[in-house]
């Protein structure tokens, strides 16, 4: 049964008056860098779901990093993106730094949303999927069986004792309030990326009094869940500015067009071995599928950086190409149930829905960006958010807005338009950046701008700039026989630690980097080879591999 969000408020807002103080035992935290710090490990307990009365507890856990200020202020809580991500993970990773420097503000706090690594029940799916390969990608067959996968996944949680309907947005922004009260605090500083300023949006929404201000990176908006064609259209323009500048395609999305019109008329088909398992399928693909591929990429210049190569090579007959990039989309495992049924929960306005339909019919991507949604939602029952949810919020709480201008995931204009109903928002767009890492680390000076935040100083840099994308070169694949392939076949040894291992499947060399998963590799040559998508390329000798890496490092690794 259906249900809004919004009827349940009342019970959110004084469940969240009784929350116990949190409990903390000493940890070491251990940076992916080696850096050990110690910290404490807290953990406090909230309904899974506040609007029944006989709901279970589950615990929420995160990772407090002491203030080195003899003046500490509001806690700073780091809310991770996804939605899905792990504020801890996110601490152990590049960000690490930077959690480490704001401790000159307050405590920092990693923190695991509900349904996330240490929080609540696990909520990871291993229900698999498939997706008939023997026919062009179709929205309504993917949707189906990406649907049918959660649905069992729902199935096996609920008998495990999950409560679905709890994991919507509302229900995480209560969670924050509870934080709040089970560290003792009279307010939060929120810090937030992608999904996470969503998330924020929420608590400012409905706990205004537990927010002292918020850092907000790659705005997603209250009805941003599902992303506009429109603003896949005009990141995809100006890559095709970009590329021209470069030197890299004069007409990019002229290319593009020619392309799809000729896989809507006559879908290719090519047969991919799995480099693991042995097991060999033909796949037919058409303009979904490279629709898909494309919106896929537009994340960051990291990943779109290579779309003009692309392009250059599926104008000439390269189907491979494609072929390795949307074949292991066709099945899998689930994604985590956490994350869809937030997703699903926030839903859509008709609006916006409305607005999705009306773009997708003059954009060269269409709605691509937003499979497998709305399709995979039928999996499970969850309460819909409601119109109030979505719509604009309005506060006077100080806010730092950090936009990219390369980010095809949260565009600037989405920060822009919480800023018209923040009074008290300032906004720093970062040209060239894209979504994740850049929109914090790209340049020193974001980390300026905040600090003068936080110490309620004016930010003085509003815009910075990046250096240039660098595309990846266009490139030829030479035909090389199944000989030369199966004679570069090995284990290589880069040192103790590093390996790569070749392994041919098909007409297909892989490299496989001490275990990790199988990555294509395209010969230039019988002997000069490139990642597929990517700038590393390597030159195999007799009885040796030389790897070249992206910021052209180059490393030598004998055969074993």
């Amino acid at each position: 049964m259906r249900m809004t969000v919004r009827i349940a408020l009342l019970t959110v807002l004084t469940t969240a008056l009784y929350a116990a103080p949190a409990k903390f035992q000493p940890y070491e935290f251990k940076a992916q860098d080696g850096t050990v710090v110690q910290a404490e490990l807290g953990e406090f307990e909230v309904p899974e779901n506040r609007t029944k009365s006989a709901s279970r507890k589950i615990a929420i856990r995160f990772v407090r990093f002491k203030s080195t200020s003899a003046k500490p202020g509001s806690p700073i809580v780091y809310l991770a993106g996804g939605p899905g991500g792990s504020g801890i993970g996110a601490a152990m990773s590049t960000r690490f730094p930077l959690f480490m420097a704001l401790r000159e503000f307050g405590d920092v706090i990693a923190y695991d949303q509900r349904g996330i690594n240490l929080s609540g029940p696990k909520m990871l799916c291993t229900e698999e999927y498939l997706v008939d390969p023997a026919v062009p990608l179709e929205r309504a067959s993917y949707g189906a069986a990406l649907a049918e996968a959660m649905r069992r996944c729902g199935e096996r949680l609920t008998s495990e004792g999950v409560d679905l309907t709890g994991y919507n947005t509302v229900e995480s922004a209560a969670d924050l309030n509870d934080l709040r009260l089970a560290l003792g605090a009279k307010k939060l500083t929120l810090w937030g990326i992608s999904y996470g300023t969503h998330l924020s949006i929420a608590a400012l929404r409905y706990h205004p009094d537990a927010i002292d201000r918020v850092i907000l990176a790659g705005i997603e908006g209250p009805d941003d869940t599902y992303k506009l064609p429109g603003d896949q259209q005009s990141l995809m323009e100006e890559i095709a500015r970009l590329a021209a500048r470069d030197g890299k395609s004069p007409d990019l999305l002229g290319s593009l067009n020619k392309i799809m019109r000729e896989l809507e008329e006559r879908p290719k088909s090519v047969t991919l071995t799995h480099p693991v398992n042995g097991q060999s399928a033909t796949f037919v693909f058409g303009k979904l599928d490279l629709q898909a591929a494309i919106a896929d990429s537009l994340f960051a210049p990291d990943t779109f950086s290579g779309l003009p190569d692309l392009v250059h090579r599926l104008e000439r007959g390269d189907w491979l190409a494609l072929a390795l990039r949307i074949g292991s989309e066709r099945f899998g495992s689930a994604p985590s149930a956490m994350s869809v049924a937030m997703d699903c929960a926030s839903g859509i306005s008709a609006g916006r829905h409305q607005r999705i339909a009306a773009e997708a019919a003059h954009t060269i991507l269409g709605d691509a960006i937003s499979m497998p949604f709305p399709e995979v939602c039928s999996a499970f029952a969850m309460p819909d958010a409601g119109e109030e949810f979505r719509s604009p919020l309005r506060s006077n709480v100080p806010a730092l807005l950090i936009s990219g201008t390369l980010d095809g995931r949260t565009r600037p204009r989405q920060a822009e338009e919480l800023r018209r109903t923040m009074p008290n928002a300032t906004t720093l767009i970062i040209e060239g950046a894209g979504h994740s890492d850049p929109l914090f680390l790209s340049s020193p000076k974001i980390f300026e701008a905040m600090k003068a935040f936080l110490r309620n100083e004016p930010v003085r840099e509003r815009y910075i700039s990046l250096p240039p994308i660098t595309f990846l070169p266009l490139r030829t694949v030479a035909n090389v026989s199944d000989d030369v392939l199966a004679r570069h076949v090995g284990t290589y040894r880069i040192d103790e630690k590093s390996t790569r291992r070749i392994v041919k499947a098909g007409s297909v060399l892989y490299a496989t980097r001490d275990g990790g998963a199988p990555a294509a590799l395209r010969p230039m040559s019988d002997t000069e080879f490139f990642y597929e998508g990517r700038s590393e390329t390597v030159r195999f000798e007799k009885d040796a591999m030389t790897l070249t890496t992206a910021d052209g490092q180059a490393y030598r690794a004998k055969r074993e």
